[in-house]
């Protein structure tokens, strides 16, 4: 397989509406398709979606680094998640390209080999994984029937973004949606790092009586999640926080998560973020596999990954709301709450 040939077409994709987060708006994504061409002609396609705000490499970082791309593969199939990881390490500081670059490596050899990306890792596809939905900013006097026409939907998951100006306004949202969809829907929150640990000590207390699957990174740093975990009974779930695989081992050893929050395009692809879910749930941890807003063919990647962890918790992978039909058709649709694999 030796010498690649690289070729890569930037893109600038609007969202039909804007998704907002506590401190982040994303009305558009800008990134790369990327067409990896091996000497037998055979061809890979990956996506590097960076989004420095999420922890990525910068937009013109990716496009410099493409400009200058160079990479002899050498692939040892009977080791090849490490091999993989191996020929791609120049690029461990560029995790949205490297994830870009790992998917495409993965779609040539499956393609030369006629298998699929599973068997290619000695895995596979579970008969479906569960997809949770997403609620914004929404003004809390609609938030009850967003969550009743999402749950209407097949939704057994919702996860609520919080960290408004005025918390009241979060707890009214909500103790709305609670009241509007019952008690056995599972409800998530996400604060992205909004409070700080006198805050969050507070409000998560508040939260307690709404029966919170988890709250994700309510907190920006390592310390600040040890002071709040023990006094409060909403289980947390790491998501900024973990980059690497040492942010992972770290947050592991301090038992300052009993969740974590993993997205491919920030960690540099399927393979790592694999390293990292096994090494968790070695450790009694479990993982969620996360979008960053990727396109149709960044998404393929993520939904590999999530498929791939296997576990029985709903994945954020329903962003398809979010992006007008694309000349690709989704391969991975989301149906009632769920993304069936059958013979994929």
């Amino acid at each position: 397989m030796n010498n690649l040939e690289l070729t890569y077409v930037p893109y600038s994709t609007k969202l039909k509406k804007p998704f907002r987060a506590s401190g982040l708006i994303i009305t558009e994504r800008n990134g790369f398709i990327l067409f990896l061409k091996s000497e037998s002609k055979s061809i890979g396609i990956g996506e590097a979606a960076p989004l420095a705000e999420f922890g990525s490499e910068s937009y013109k970082e990716t496009e410099r680094a493409l400009e200058n791309f160079s990479l002899k593969l050498s692939i040892d199939f009977a080791n090849i998640e490490e091999s993989v990881e191996q020929n791609l390490k120049t690029y461990d500081m560029l995790p949205s390209l490297k994830c870009g670059l790992e998917l495409a490596i993965l779609k040539l050899i499956s393609n030369e080999k006629k298998t699929s990306i599973p068997a290619l890792l000695k895995r596979s596809y579970p008969e479906f994984i569960l997809v949770n939905a997403v609620i914004g900013f929404t003004p809390y006097n609609k938030a009850g029937e967003t969550a009743a026409e999402l749950v209407g939907n097949g939704y057994g998951t919702l996860k609520i973004k919080v960290g408004r100006d005025d918390f009241e306004e979060d707890i009214k949202t909500i103790s709305e949606i609670r009241k509007t969809i019952g008690k056995d829907i599972k409800l998530r929150i996400d604060a992205n790092a909004k409070w700080n640990r006198d805050e969050a000590l507070q409000n998560l207390t508040s939260l307690e009586q709404f029966n919170i699957e988890y709250a994700e990174q309510p907190v920006k740093n390592l310390d600040d999640f040890l002071f709040i975990k023990d006094k409060i009974k909403i289980p947390l779930a790491a998501d900024e926080s973990i980059r690497t695989m040492k942010d992972a081992e770290e947050i592991v050893a301090k038992k300052a998560a009993q969740f974590l929050i993993l997205k491919p395009m920030m960690l540099g692809g399927i393979i790592p973020t694999l390293k990292i879910a096994g090494f968790a749930k070695g450790n009694g941890i479990e993982s969620v596999v996360t979008s960053s807003f990727e396109n149709i063919i960044g998404k393929i990647g993520v939904v590999n990954a999530a498929a791939l962890v296997n576990n029985n918790l709903s994945h954020g992978l329903s962003t398809a709301d979010y992006f007008d039909e694309t000349d690709i058709p989704d391969p991975f649709p989301v149906s009632e709450g769920k993304i069936l694999f059958g013979s994929k």
